[in-house]
């Protein structure tokens, strides 16, 4: 059963594209037929195939640019505007598709391309203008659903400080007060003279600089002394002759 149901919808799908696609074929060929005639100088001919285009849903913003150029040529100028002005909006918000309108108005020069520039550059600042208004209030909107979050928060969960225990209550004392002894005054010792200052010492005057004193002249070198010849050494003395000994006396003797 279900899956009966999906091949249906699934061929449903596939019928209304193919019938789109079909019917944006007989639009593109009346739109055609149509640019076919403008160019040939058909302007009526032209007109019926733009205007069936457009009553049948055509959403082909070149159509209208192309009736409104029959129109100026057929003398209705006031209802070529209305065409171009809505020739340009549908430009504008065809986004989902791409008509090569430039492309298309090439061959169209002078004042009746400078009217159709006038309308397009008015629907571009109108959806400029649109796009920003839609973001400041997407802006604001963030704001506001930020501000309702943080006010809906939940105050922070933290540990609870101890409360402090209660004072005991000390019962009054019951000494006598012991009356305050006057305490003497000193009095106050004379002010002394202020010392006058002492009398400024006479400036020493400065003692003159010593004239400076010659320089003396440098002595001439003294001439080298010859030097000593060497003396040959003295002869050696001969040793003395040894003495011999003193006899030694004989205690026993007589």
């Amino acid at each position: 059963m279900l899956r009966t149901f999906f091949w249906v919808a699934v061929a449903g799908i596939a019928l209304g594209s193919a019938s789109l696609l079909a019917q944006d074929a007989v639009l593109g060929h009346f739109y055609g037929q149509g640019v076919h005639k403008f160019f040939a100088r058909d302007y009526v001919g032209a007109f019926e195939d733009f205007n069936t285009a457009i009553e049948n849903g055509s959403d082909d913003p070149r159509c209208y640019y192309y009736r409104g150029l029959t129109y100026l040529h057929l003398g209705r100028e006031d209802e070529a505007k209305t065409d171009f002005e809505k020739g340009a909006q549908l430009e504008m918000q065809s986004a989902g598709k791409f008509f090569n309108v430039s492309k298309a108005l090439e061959r169209i020069q002078g004042r009746q391309r400078v009217m159709i520039e006038q309308y397009r550059t008015k629907a571009r600042l109108a959806v400029m203008v649109e796009l920003e208004r839609q973001r400041k209030a997407r802006y604001e909107e963030l704001r506001r659903e930020e501000a309702r979050v943080l006010d809906q928060a939940p105050p922070p969960v933290g540990i609870p400080e101890a409360a402090p225990a209660p004072q005991a209550a000390q019962p009054p004392a019951t000494e006598p007060a012991v009356p305050a002894q006057p305490m003497p005054t000193q009095p106050e010792a004379p002010a002394q003279p202020a010392e006058l200052p002492a009398p400024a010492q006479p400036a020493v005057p400065a003692q003159p600089e010593a004239p400076a004193q010659p320089v003396t002249p440098a002595q001439p070198p003294m001439p080298a002394q010859p030097e000593v010849p060497a003396q040959p050494p003295a002869p050696a003395e001969p040793p003395a002759p040894a003495q011999p000994p003193a006899p030694v006396e004989n205690p026993f003797a007589t």
